[in-house]
């Protein structure tokens, strides 16, 4: 398989639907994801594939596709990656971060975990400290800071971590084609991600008369690609303008050499190669076969994560509710959506994902953790084509 890495560029602000109806009768207003599912990526750019190949669409053509591997998106800014805040980071009104560990649960207490053998997860404040509502801490970390708090370093947050997106509203009316007037009563409103800038944290009240740069910083964004066979031909020719998300607002796609930022970062593999405990930080949303729990963990919530002989225990997991995720399939799929000759086309069937983000908390029961690096951002999804698409890239760290 040839790797390659792609710079997008969005043109105009991604539609990135979540999962409520809109359209005709059954909703004007659309609702917007905070962040392009990798489904959404990963289809775009086997469409441009397929296309640049001058393909005649059929299951063939579909199943060769579905073979390409799209990893990402993750923002790039002056040539440093961003990853999505991990769950086990805590912060306060006064800006102190605290770090939720698993803890041992003391007699006489308890708690209705989904699992046998799960400790609640928990941050280490002391006894006579008062309680306090988590505030919302900026959405995407560079990678510098994010290996020292998978390192167990403190950090602070500063102006180089990066919000989420603002959402960009617009309002359409339906018109007349009679007279070219808006009908009566005709109006919906659609939400959309502007991905060209991110503002940085903490400046809405301190930006005074600062240039725009101090307050937004200009983003790229960057996915890694995977291709055999013909697609590995027609990869090169898939540059260009492409419709990304729904409707048909285009992105600039232009392969890049950016390899160097898929790499697990050199303090981190250090530090793997004498722990005992491990965390698995999910960078994408991820879909396991039993919901919140990966399929390789056992009933006894042990196993090795793919491609690695690392045995681990779970013992602990920070994550949040789950989310749904569809979609709109052109080939015939059945009711698992695989494709299938006897199948139709249409949308797909809602799943569960954990968002990213979601900690998971291990002990090692067996081989090297040092070969954890070597699956830095690769997928812990239970299925084939789920890996492929980009959901559940993972990154690791002590704790």
């Amino acid at each position: 398989m040839s790797l390659a890495s792609f710079e997008l560029t969005p043109r105009d602000p991604i539609i990135a639907r979540d999962s409520r109806p809109f359209g005709a009768g059954q909703g004007n207003r659309m609702r917007s994801l905070d962040w392009p599912l990798p489904s959404v990526i990963a289809g775009s750019l086997r469409t441009a594939i397929g296309k640049a190949a001058q393909k005649e669409f059929s299951l063939a053509v579909a199943r060769d596709l579905l073979e390409v591997s799209v990893h990402g998106v993750f923002p790039l800014v002056d040539d440093r990656l961003y990853l999505p805040a991990p769950a086990d980071c805590v912060l306060n009104e006064h800006q102190r971060l605290y770090c939720a560990r698993p803890v041992e649960c003391q007699p006489g207490e308890g708690c209705d975990l989904p699992e046998a053998g799960l400790r609640p997860v928990m941050i280490d404040l002391p006894v006579d400290a008062p309680d306090f509502k988590p505030r919302q801490g900026p959405t995407w970390w560079p990678v510098e800071k994010y290996a020292r708090w998978l390192a167990g370093e403190l950090i602070e947050f500063d102006s180089q971590f990066l919000m989420a997106p603002e959402f960009e509203e617009r309002t359409h009316v339906v018109i007349e084609p009679a007279t070219g007037a808006a009908e009566e009563g005709q109006l919906f409103s659609t939400a959309g991600l502007p991905l060209r800038f991110l503002r940085r944290w903490q400046t809405d009240t301190q930006h005074g008369e600062k240039p725009c740069l101090d307050i937004h910083a200009e983003i790229k964004l960057v996915a890694r690609v995977g291709v055999t066979g013909w697609c590995e031909d027609a990869l090169p020719k898939a540059k260009g303008l492409h419709p990304t998300g729904g409707e048909r607002r285009l992105v600039h796609w232009q392969p890049v050499d950016r390899s160097k930022h898929w790499n697990c970062p050199d303090s981190i593999a250090e530090r793997l190669q004498s722990a005992e405990r491990v965390r698995m930080i999910l960078a994408t949303p991820a879909i396991f076969a039993t919901g919140w729990k990966p399929a390789w963990l056992s009933s006894e919530l042990e196993g090795s994560p793919p491609g690695s002989s690392v045995r681990l225990r779970l013992v602990g997991a920070a994550i949040q509710r789950w989310r749904a995720v569809s979609g709109w399939s052109l080939a015939k799929i059945n009711e698992d959506g695989r494709l299938d000759e006897g199948g139709k086309s249409g949308p797909k069937p809602i799943r569960r994902m954990v968002p990213s983000g979601g900690v998971y908390f291990f002990e090692i029961l067996g081989g090297a953790a040092e070969s954890l690096s070597s699956n830095w951002l690769q997928s812990v999804s239970d299925d084939p084509q789920d890996q492929r698409d980009g959901f559940g890239l993972a990154t690791w760290g002590t704790w």
